[in-house]
């Protein structure tokens, strides 16, 4: 039977390799030419990981979600920011009829399937631990293995985590046996303890003690272990240890004070931009290898061409014949020495720094500016990164987000950046469109279909928007019987015209957008559920203003510059006024920010808006006049005369006042405002009110 890669399980996109594709079919029944396994445990690549523990804030419940999530999303383990995988390890359930069992295996046992979890089908009931130590979590569930899948059977005196973290390696720990050569001094550089010592014990143990072996780790994000074993193995493999910022790789060179370049270096750092220590200090005719694939083999290039340094520049391996049994044995000798190691936090932790160095973060800022996209958080700019990534795949998207979040603009990032960016993008408003017109505005209509309709017929949003993209907003708002119509367009690749006889072919990518819970409107029977199935394939949910608070000082800098030039002034914005926006509620999210920030250069008087101006805008209701015009106060009148602090306690005063009386008590009064109660109390007795 000839192989078939597990194509037969994908979804979408059609006619890859489970690899690339963005949905896999993880159904429990196996094919004759498969196996599935129980899962015992997962292993994540370090990016992705790291990615994942980032976005959570560390928190251990949300770690496993946002894991659960993918998998739910994709039907396998494939984090979409960091485009990454991992490995899976689990006992044996059923083998079918037809596969290739090369080794014998049966049911019952212990198996790693040695390729990346972005090629397994799996699904993941629960997770139980996260090993923080080694990217791994303890789970249930179940995955797919098809018989070109290789797999690793594992003796029971195998150390679980050091094994699965060591087959992460791929077959780049045996690629660098198979360099090291006759060099005598080495060079490794990471941010990972136990990954240095991967490879430096692999280095130490083909060299002997004769050679050099200098280690270079990254101070500010390095990953350490503790314990007599780790303290023995490090005095062993290394003769020399740095904690260094491997950024500043002239600072590097300099500390390292080297009378002689490296024979050979190694860099397992998780850090995007750290390629230029390793080629600066290898020597002419030497060799770098770059053990993941974060570092970018192409700059690596570019940078000893720069130089005009001809050196040996090797990336991250995959599957080499025999590095199984290599590593088998490489964990075997190390398995000691690590068995009562602890996981020591990073000593330096500094979260805008780390988001500043996160390498699905540096890819997207240029973008952001292209689009008109701004965005500065943590959360944004994964998003951002992911419906960059989603572009490139020929797939239905539907973006999730309440009003006013940016839907449409993501839309237009997808089709900006995908394959059909130069042919029609075609925007509907689902809820905008009468009933009784939807279906001929959507598909078009024939000469004659109805009174009223146009001698020459014509063409709906399908047939306008062939080759190209239609966005579906607000497609919650998409009568039934029309839902049925969109489902046959979608499944056919073709529809019929309002009063037509002949299909018209159509191929066309949709992105949809929502304000709702279409899983509720399933439930409820609302909305199709097969149609959602369609137009579910990668869901991307755009957060709130409220969850990216963030974002709001570059969104009103952005605001400020756009609508000044628009109005023909000059406007900032002072840093009280600044903080008081980023403490408000938005719940018309960016688009009520963006209205407010017009209002503001247009009602404030100065060329920098200030906090009276800010609270005026606000709380123009409370006082009982309109935007623009000064509440009739003696305080108000004179501000052009006073300080801006006194300024500041004047109109506090008068508005603390006017809201308890208003609203008469000190609770109501104070949510008003947006102060506490117990804030409002202590200014009250501050002013004598």
């Amino acid at each position: 039977m000839p192989m078939t890669y597990g194509i037969k399980r994908v979804l979408e996109p059609q006619h890859v390799l489970p690899t690339s594709a963005w949905k896999l079919d993880n159904s429990r029944n196996i094919y004759p030419d498969e196996l599935r396994v129980s899962i015992k445990r997962i292993h994540l690549e370090g990016t992705g990981f790291k990615q994942i523990c980032t976005e959570v804030n560390d928190d251990e419940k949300k770690i496993k979600q946002q894991i659960i999530d993918i998998v739910i999303r994709r039907g396998k383990l494939h984090n979409p920011v960091t485009d990454t995988g991992g490995l899976v390890m689990g006992v044996i359930e059923e083998i079918g009829s037809d596969y290739d069992n090369k080794t014998s295996l049966k049911t019952g046992d212990r198996i790693i399937c040695n390729v990346s979890a972005a090629s397994v089908p799996m699904y993941i009931e629960d997770i139980t631990s996260v090993n923080r130590a080694f990217n791994q979590v303890e789970a249930t569930g179940y995955a797919i293995i098809h018989d070109s899948i290789p797999v690793v059977k594992i003796q029971e005196d195998l150390p679980l985590n050091l094994t699965m973290f060591t087959f992460d390696q791929s077959g780049t720990l045996y690629r660098l046996h198979q360099l090291i050569g006759d060099g005598k001094k080495f060079l490794i550089v990471g941010n990972s303890m136990l990954t240095n010592l991967l490879y430096g014990y692999v280095i130490r143990r083909e060299v002997g003690a004769e050679a050099e072996i200098v280690c270079l780790f990254d101070k500010r994000t390095s990953m350490r272990m503790a314990g007599k074993g780790i303290d023995e193995l490090v005095e062993k493999v290394f003769d020399e240890v740095h904690f260094i910022n491997i950024l500043k790789p002239m600072e590097c060179i300099k500390q390292l004070d080297a009378a002689s370049l490296f024979d050979l270096s190694v860099n397992c750092a998780e850090i995007p931009g750290a390629e230029t220590i390793n080629i600066l200090a290898t020597k002419p005719e030497g060799t770098v290898l770059f053990a993941n694939l974060i570092n970018n083999l192409n700059i690596a290039l570019y940078i000893t061409e720069s130089m005009s340094k001809p050196l040996y520049v090797r990336c991250a391996e995959g599957y080499i014949n025999g590095y199984d049994d290599f590593d088998i044995e490489i964990i075997r000798e190390m398995a000691p020495y690590l068995k009562n190691a602890e996981f020591v936090e990073p000593a330096y932790k500094d979260p805008a720094k780390e988001l500043e160095n996160n390498p699905f973060n540096s890819r997207i800022m240029e973008k952001t500016l292209m689009e008109d996209f701004v965005c500065r958080s943590k959360m944004m700019c994964q998003v951002l990164d992911e419906m960059t990534k989603v572009s490139k795949y020929d797939c239905n998207v539907i973006i999730f987000g309440d009003t006013g979040v940016g839907k449409e603009k993501a839309a237009n990032i997808i089709q900006k950046n995908s394959d059909r960016k130069m042919q029609p993008f075609v925007k509907i408003n689902c809820g905008a469109i009468s009933p009784s017109l939807i279906e001929s505005e959507f598909f078009g209509y024939e000469k004659g279909a109805f009174t009223g309709a146009s001698a020459g017929g014509k063409k709906g949003y399908f047939e306008l928007a062939n080759n190209g993209v239609i966005f579906l907003d607000e497609i919650g708002e998409l009568p039934l019987e029309m839902q049925a119509k969109l489902l046959r367009a979608i499944q056919d690749g073709e529809f019929y015209r309002v009063g037509g006889t002949a299909p018209v072919k159509t191929n066309v990518r949709i992105i949809s957008a929502t304000n709702k819970n279409l899983e509720t409107l399933v439930e409820e029977g609302k909305f199709r559920r097969d149609l959602y199935y369609r137009l579910n394939v990668v869901p991307i949910r755009i957060p709130s203003l409220s969850e990216r608070t963030d974002d709001i000082p570059a969104l009103v800098s952005h605001f400020l510059v756009k609508y000044s030039k628009k109005f023909g002034v000059k406007r900032g914005i002072d840093e009280n006024a600044m903080d008081y926006l980023m403490r408000q509620q938005w719940p018309g999210n960016i688009r009520e920010l963006e209205n407010t920030v017009q209002r503001l250069i247009i009602s404030s008087q100065g060329e920098e808006i200030t906090l009276m101006d800010v609270m005026r805008e606000k709380h123009s209701d409370l006082f009982g006049y309109a935007a623009g015009e000064e509440p009739e106060t003696e305080a108000m009148e004179q501000r052009a005369e006073i300080n801006l602090q006194t300024a500041v306690e004047e109109y506090e005063k008068s508005l603390i006042k006017y809201a308890c009386e208003k609203y008469g008590s000190t609770r109501k009064a104070a949510k008003a405002i947006d102060i506490s109660q117990t804030q409002l109390v202590r200014k009250k007795k501050k002013y004598g009110i």
